[in-house]
């Protein structure tokens, strides 16, 4: 999907949001198409206005947060190969549903079936004693037979075993003993690397390029035009933690945002979430 189809989604479930909310009526149009003097210009995305109150407009610039699209992708790879895994091991005769919670970010690049192969050979040596509803860390093992799998630093109470480093853990809990898949339950990121994910994401949208930032430098101008009030629209992925994005924006500082009013959240893949983060 392209910028502008994604643009387009996300002001069209902001505005359907924002209309049910506060009883309006509201339509957008692309800035450049409202503003024709705007095209090849600075310019900003959208206007949003009300048929029976054109003079009252709002001025729409909508952002992605760029590098938290390697969650969606990451979880899709994930999704790709345990397809692949079922396949496998529904090949050998393994019974049950395995469920693997934050698994670890890889690259398999020529790999695969060396990975899909050492998969295969723990599944089978933990089946023994395995009970439904019981989880087992599989990492160690995994990396036992593949020598490509990913570490992490070791906990305090780890160093004995592992030293500075241990394999990436690998959750995965048997959910029941018929049948045959494996599936993944969770995004592919640990937890500190969500948080600076969302860190780095947040900051591009918001770094200071030539004394401003971008959505100010482009929110100023739609006010300059007649706009009442201004809206960034923050584009995300299901996989975004609001808590964390709403932190960034308290940090921001008020002047260099001045020209921007309100700052959403808009899930472009859920169209009943979208969340205000600025102002708190």
């Amino acid at each position: 999907m392209d910028k502008e189809n994604k643009e387009e989604i996300c002001v069209a479930r902001f505005l359907n949001w924002y209309n049910k909310q506060h009883k309006r009526n509201y339509i957008y149009r692309r800035a450049t198409d409202y503003f024709p003097d705007l095209k090849g210009k600075l310019n900003w995305d959208f206007v949003a206005y009300e048929d029976d109150n054109l003079a009252k407009w709002i001025g729409i610039e909508v952002k992605e947060l760029p590098r938290l699209k390697e969650i969606p992708i990451q979880l899709e790879f994930w999704q790709r190969l345990c397809s692949k895994l079922t396949k496998d091991l529904s090949g050998k005769g393994i019974k049950g549903q395995f469920e693997i919670s934050v698994p670890p970010v890889l690259d398999l690049t020529g790999k695969c079936q060396k990975f899909l192969e050492a998969f295969s050979r723990v599944l089978i040596d933990k089946q023994s004693g395995w009970q439904v509803g019981e989880t087992k860390d599989i990492g160690p093992d995994i990396a036992s037979k593949f020598s490509n799998w990913p570490t992490g630093k070791s906990d305090v109470d780890e160093y004995d075993k592992w030293g500075e480093d241990r394999p990436r853990k690998l959750q995965i809990k048997k959910g029941s003993d018929s049948g045959c898949e494996v599936r993944v339950v969770t995004s592919p990121l640990i937890a500190g690397d969500v948080v600076e994910a969302h860190k780095e994401a947040f900051n591009e949208v918001f770094k200071i390029e030539n004394d401003a930032i971008r959505a100010t430098k482009q929110l100023k101008l739609a006010k300059e035009k007649g706009a009442r009030e201004t809206i960034l629209l923050l584009a995300c992925n299901p996989f975004v933690e609001e808590g964390l994005i709403k932190n960034e924006a308290q940090n921001l500082d008020r002047h260099s945002i001045s020209d921007i009013d309100y700052i959403y959240l808009v899930d472009t893949g859920n169209k009943d979430r979208v969340v205000k983060i600025y102002p708190s």
